[in-house]
């Protein structure tokens, strides 16, 4: 007995793994990939994938960071001030670390 194996194409089991990580069931992505993809494939295989499913590190090595920028800005939504910090590397552009402050009062703003 000759049987043939069906190979996942890995952007469905991307698309699956999106699903499981956004909270649905392993039996509900099973249905939705069913429904969206028209690929077959039971929870547990899709259980599987999520145990074989390793993130990649974004970036390996620490970089070393000579200058950055700081830039502060009020920002008025309705009745209320935020605060809004971004830090930045110059020459990469990349945003390091972003902080919002709510404050209720405009004389606790200024």
């Amino acid at each position: 007995m000759n049987i043939k194996r069906n190979r996942t194409p890995s952007l469905d089991i991307d698309h699956a793994l999106y699903l499981y990580f956004l909270g649905l069931s392993t039996r509900s992505v099973s249905k939705a990939i069913f429904h969206l993809n028209k690929v077959k494939r039971s929870h547990v295989a899709i259980w599987k994938w999520i145990q074989k499913y390793t993130p990649q590190k974004i970036s390996i090595k620490r970089k070393r960071i000579s200058e950055f920028i700081i830039d502060e800005t009020l920002i008025k939504v309705g009745s209320e001030y935020i605060w809004l910090w971004v830090t930045i590397e110059p020459e990469n552009m990349e945003i390091l670390a972003l902080l919002l402050l709510i404050n209720l009062r405009k004389e606790t703003c200024l």
